[in-house]
This record gives C-alpha cells, structure tokens and sequence, in this order.
C-alpha cells in the first residue's frame, strides 16, 4: 500500500470514521491490531484535548475539566486538525459550545471561548513599533479630513459582546468568581505588549464602533454615523492608532 494512501486511512481510523487499517497493524504484546488502534485513537484525542485546554484555560475553569474533556472530544472528532501545527488549532471551538444545548442558557461560556481565541491570536500577532506622528497630523488640511484613512497596529484585536466578558475574565484572574449578573455589553481592544502580555483597553461603544471602521480600512468621511469622528481623540489618547494616509496620496 502507497505510503499516502496508508496515512489516510490511519488519519480517518483515529476519526472513527473506518477500521480498514486495523489489518496493517501488528499484534503487540498482549493487545490485538483493535486495542492498539483504539491506544492510537485515545492517544490522539488525548493530545488534542490538552492542547485545546491551554487555549482555553479559562473556559474550562468554568465548565469543569469532566465536561470539558466531552465537548473537546466531540468538537475534535467533528473538526479535527487540517495541519500539523496543533498550536494554531481551536478556531471555531465558540461557535461549537454556543450550539451545545446543555450551555443554551450560559451564554458566557461560548463568549469566554471566543474571547479566549482572540487572546491567543494577539498573542501571536506581529509587533509594529511604528507610533502616531502627532506633528505630522497637525498639519493636516480641513478640507482633507474625509479624505484620512488611520491605521490600526496589527498587534490590536477588538471584542464586542453582549455579555461582560472582561469583568468576567477578570474574576477568573483574580480567583474570585461569584454570582453575578453578566448580561451587560463589554467593548475592548486586545493589545500585544514588547513583553508579549496583552493589554485589555475598555472601549465606550463609540469608541468601539469608531475603531472597527477604521481597522476595515474606511476614510474618516465613510465613518457612520458623523459623531463618532468626536471620539477619535479618545483613540488617541488610548494608543490605537499609529498612522494615518491621505487618499489622494495614495
């Protein structure tokens, strides 16, 4: 058997998804072809699962390990790795915990997960030292505000929830979690630090809404609606920014 071929077929038998390379295993021991395949198969999850328990510490803190571990498995199984790089796996894993009927009424946990997902690709991200040239801004023409298009450092991320994640995360970090009423919005941007810790910035509604069209790349005069152009000091001031094009430049 070609070799690409026996890699599928062990690759879709730790999957459960046939038996076929059971006959190429070798009895070992005391375990037969089908115990080790299963070893094989328990193993892989297994290794997965821890993986995905470093990403998404917190929300396992909050489900239990034993339940963790069930939803892990089953996500795994449905959505298993497409590379081998098992650090950049787990994207999706929210949108699995908010379709599970048993967290229908814990909306917080899909949203920790997400959350926790977006923490791990800031932490990924690229530095980009570059800082805004105020002086420059300065000298910037009126006429030439509609036409001003600020960038965003790519090692920002922003969060939106309808649930208060950042309180949320925050008594988990404290180890303090209590009883409390979550169905508030939160709005923050995630930043990479020199020291690779990552900065939560709480952002107003506004101040979210501005940024977020601004990080799509669209001019000061595309921002809707008008009013939120007050709020771009406030951007400023919170170190979002570091650099704007003029478009006729461009």
């Amino acid at each position: 058997m070609k070799l690409n071929k026996l890699q599928q077929q062990f690759s879709e038998a730790l999957l459960y998804k046939n038996d076929l390379i059971e006959s190429e295993i070798q009895e070992k021991d005391a375990f037969s072809s089908n115990e080790l395949l299963q070893v094989y198969r328990n193993s892989f999850v297994m290794g997965v699962t821890e993986a995905l328990a470093v990403t998404y510490q917190h929300t396992l803190s909050l489900v239990g390990e034993e339940f963790f571990n069930v939803v892990a498995r089953q996500f795994i199984l449905q959505q298993p790795p497409q590379e081998n790089n098992i650090i950049s796996y787990g994207n999706g894993f929210s949108d699995f915990l908010q379709n599970l009927k048993q967290l229908k009424s814990l909306p917080y946990i899909a949203e920790m997960a997400r959350f926790e997902w977006l923490l791990e690709q800031t932490s990924n991200a690229q530095l980009q030292t570059q800082r805004l040239d105020i002086k420059k801004l300065a000298t910037v023409q009126a006429e030439q505000f509609a036409i001003m298009t600020f960038q965003v450092p790519s090692q920002i991320n922003l969060f939106a929830s309808e649930q208060n994640i950042q309180y949320l995360y925050q008594m988990i970090i404290d180890n303090k979690v209590q009883e409390t009423d979550l169905n508030t919005p939160c709005y923050m941007a995630l930043k990479k630090q020199a020291d690779f810790s990552i900065e939560l910035i709480t952002l107003s509604r506004e101040e979210f809404l501005l940024v977020q069209q601004i990080s799509n790349h669209q001019c000061l005069g595309q921002v809707e609606p008008y009013d939120l152009h007050q709020f771009l000091p406030a951007l400023m001031e919170k170190d979002l920014l570091n650099g704007f094009t003029i478009k006729e430049d461009l």
